[in-house]
């Protein structure tokens, strides 16, 4: 009798469990809509696991990422973490033995651009040179995402050093828009913001330093945060840029972007910039609903003779336009203004680079020993050929020099001199265009975040938000808002209000499924990633003298048949 009991218990643990199984398929994750809260929810009430979660994510990938089939590919990432689903795995069990989540990001994946460090991937901050160069440690900002729960979910392609805002590099080849893969998709950090709006990854870290976090952001319509200087470490991330660069989140929403703040923006003891400054204990408290009610924002016309609008289309401007005009219908209410006395100088910025570089690539067992060995190596063309780039070392000022106390006096001078113009007209926020063509465009000059650096010449906060869509080829149109030093609050105030009122966030149409790629483990997939970085760098880039103009040689039909080539080529066993 005992024995038919038993018997008739494991038959009804079978079907109970085919049941569940069942069940869980219907809740599948819906990675196009999810959120941090919604996550937390569905693990909480059972109806997907971590390790669901994650596989989730890597499947999509799998399917849209390198889909290249009738245009050139998304190619968002540079590596997946071949830890991601062990780690799920861990936040499950934690999850099941004390029933709670882990922390704030407990199974939120993120994308981290490829000059972050992390002790599971490598970081070559896009370039070929520093390909399998491996961290032994996770930056500053990794270990607090890592103790809130988070899962690093890989690294995203960026121009190579963060140099340029085109999303191409010697590491991964081209990054297309997701809204129109044939696009720009912006940069340097065109990885994490392709990613996050694809729904690769929930969150995004960039880096930013004319705008590399900001641009991508507005070309894929999404919130992007280029912080004060000191609010975020630089610790562990790669020195190009140390002047005038800072970390800062990418997300959908900006509840998330003020959640992630929460997480990253914390002192540092290994970098002084962060110490000593004012802290708050959660940017969440300035997502109110009537956020724009009696806020006062200026309209930049002039920044050191140049006119942030200058040769708008006439329905981009039209949409700018609309967005103030629902900004004022929600309590704002707008001046226009002009900076004729604005540096926009920033020659100077990248002082004591090499320096830095050095002591970074000395710090770990690099690929290369110093800025030296990426120049000997033949496989980078961001500083021209070899002669060209060892010539570009020698005559790099460094940190004794006067090149780098201008840069700093030039900044310190910007930072009194806006926020002076800000304190006199009592303004809460600065607005700009992102760019003059309004959406996604190769046209470098007219990307103001670059010719008329506010934020970036001043170390000062400033938040990318979308305010539509064109009309003609729905994309994207973004500006920016700067706010005053550490104001970083008043500025998620005024976008999350806007988000609240204004036009939807628009998902972008995948392309045709990649169904080839859906067998092959992290391992094989990263080989691909690689590959295809290589052939693109072989073919076609290290062809190309004109360091200026790589956007005309690695065209998104070149890239294609590329991508194409390279995926029928690679064995799979």
């Amino acid at each position: 009798m005992g024995y038919h009991v038993i018997s008739l218990l494991l038959i009804t643990l079978a079907f109970s469990g085919s049941s569940l199984s069942q069940q869980q398929k219907v809740y599948q994750p819906q990675l196009e809509s999810v959120s941090i809260r919604s996550i937390h929810n569905a693990i909480q009430l059972h109806k997907f696991t971590c390790f669901d979660l994650v596989t989730a994510y890597i499947d999509r990938i799998k399917k849209y990422n390198l889909s290249a089939k009738n245009h050139a590919p998304i190619n968002a990432w540079t590596e997946i973490n071949p830890s991601a689903l062990a780690q799920a795995q861990q936040l499950d069990a934690s999850f099941k033995n004390t029933g709670r989540l882990a922390g704030p990001l407990h199974c939120i994946s993120i994308i981290l651009k490829d000059n972050i460090d992390s002790f599971d991937t490598t970081t070559t901050s896009g370039s070929y040179a520093l390909l399998g160069s491996q961290p032994i440690r996770d930056a500053f900002l990794v270990g607090k995402l890592r103790n809130a729960g988070a899962i690093i979910l890989g690294k995203g392609g960026m121009d190579e050093f963060a140099w340029g805002i085109i999303g191409i590099s010697s590491r991964s080849g081209r990054i297309g828009n997701t809204f129109d893969p044939n696009k720009n998709s912006g940069g340097s950090s065109g990885g994490p913001a392709a990613a996050v709006s694809a729904s690769f990854a929930l969150l995004g870290i960039g880096t930013d330093n004319s705008g590399s976090v900001r641009i991508p952001a507005a070309f894929h319509g999404l919130v992007g945060l280029r912080p004060s200087t000191g609010l975020i470490s630089q610790q562990g991330i790669f020195p190009m840029g140390n002047l005038d660069g800072t970390a800062g989140p990418i997300a959908r929403t900006t509840e998330e972007l003020a959640i992630l703040l929460d997480i990253i923006a914390k002192p540092d003891s290994h970098d002084p910039k962060t110490l000593g400054i004012p802290r708050i204990k959660t940017y969440t408290e300035f997502l109110k609903m009537n956020g724009l009610s009696n806020k006062r924002i200026g309209i930049v016309r002039n920044v050191s003779g140049i006119n942030p609008f200058d040769k708008m289309p006439p329905h981009i401007l039209k949409i700018v336009q609309n967005a103030t005009q629902n900004m004022r219908k929600m309590g704002a209410s707008f001046i226009d203004i002009a900076l004729p006395r604005f540096d926009n100088d920033r020659k100077n910025n990248q002082a004591g680079e090499i320096q830095d570089v050095n002591d970074y690539l000395a710090s770990f067992p690099s690929t290369r020993k110093n800025f030296q060995d990426i120049c000997e190596s033949n496989r980078t063309r961001n500083f021209g050929n070899k002669k060209d780039c060892l010539h570009f070392i020698k005559n790099m000022a460094s940190k004794s020099s006067n090149s780098y106390q201008k840069a700093q006096s030039i900044f310190a001078q910007n930072k009194i001199y806006v926020q002076k113009i800000m304190k006199k007209n009592n303004l809460d926020a600065l607005l700009i265009p992102i760019t003059t063509n309004g959406t996604a465009t190769y046209d470098v000059m007219t990307v103001n975040t670059w010719r008329a650096p506010i934020a970036s010449n001043s170390g000062l906060p400033s938040i990318s938000i979308n305010v539509g869509y064109s009309n003609d080829i729905h994309m994207p149109i973004g500006v920016e808002l700067v706010g005053k030093k550490f104001h970083e609050g008043t500025l998620i105030e005024i976008a999350y209000a806007y988000e609240m009122h204004g036009p939807k966030r628009i998902n972008p149409t995948m392309p045709e499924e990649n169904s080839a790629l859906l067998h092959l483990s992290i391992p094989e997939l990263n080989n691909l990633f690689t590959l295809l970085g290589k052939n693109a760098y072989e073919e076609v880039l290290i062809h190309n003298k004109d360091t200026n103009d790589i956007a005309r040689a690695l065209t998104p039909e070149k890239f294609q048949k590329i991508t194409v080539d390279t995926i029928e080529k690679m064995k799979f066993n």
